[in-house]
């Protein structure tokens, strides 16, 4: 009996989310980044719940996207359906693509902990004009799989994926819909690099203002 409620839940929070992420609008500002940290806390709850994590083509146009997770933590339990481009398995890494409509995988975990991973947004939308966009979103649900925690319209975190507006690169946004949730870059390779090189120049000019000996008037 469980079962069957659990099904239908689903396909009621799968109709929803298609409506609500389908050419949803971003939200937050522009990241210059396509690498993020996620990190959810769900220390608040106790006892099963699930995470959701749906990736989600606008309408037909929408060039091609990709969203590749890894560097999982915290404490995952079965895998309850996988649909669509994806791949990999938890606690592992996992790869949405586009190459259908609704791309999800519903995973069992227990609450009580913080959740987190790495997510970096890649594809043709990141130099194809065009005008729309993908979604990627993450739910919190409770043990019965059919409430959301959190945010009782959807999902905790969800990422806006923006094809180049025709200058410039594509966009990726992204923005936490509660306040246990948070997303924050990381710095490419390059920007690394730089940072690194920055430092270095800082060390050395202060090393460079350190007196010697001390001159006389």
């Amino acid at each position: 009996m469980f079962s069957l409620t659990l099904t239908l839940q689903r396909g009621a929070r799968r109709l929803t989310l298609a409506l609500l992420m389908a050419g949803a609008a971003a939200v937050a500002a522009a990241a210059p980044a396509s690498n993020y940290h996620v990190e959810i806390d769900t220390s608040r709850f106790s006892g099963a719940g699930f995470l959701d994590f749906a990736f989600i083509a606008g309408n037909a146009g929408a060039p091609a996207a990709s969203a590749t997770l890894s560097h999982f933590s915290g404490a995952f339990g079965q895998l309850v359906t996988q649909e669509g481009d994806v791949s990999g398995a938890l606690p592992g890494s996992l790869r949405f693509g586009t190459g259908a409509f609704y791309n999800d995988l519903f995973h069992s975990v227990t609450l009580g902990g913080k959740f987190s991973f790495d997510i970096q947004f890649g594809g043709a939308f990141l130099s194809t004009p065009g005008t729309t966009g993908t979604t990627f979103g993450v739910g919190l649900l409770d043990a019965g799989g059919g409430n959301y925690l959190g945010n009782p319209g959807g999902n905790v975190v969800q990422f806006e994926l923006m094809p180049s507006p025709g200058v410039g690169p594509g966009s990726v946004s992204g923005a936490g819909y509660s306040d246990f949730a948070s997303i924050s870059a990381v710095p490419e390779a390059g920007e690394w690099l730089m940072l690194s090189a920055g430092l270095g120049l800082l060390g050395w000019r202060a090393r460079r203002r350190q007196p010697g000996a001390v001159r006389a008037g």
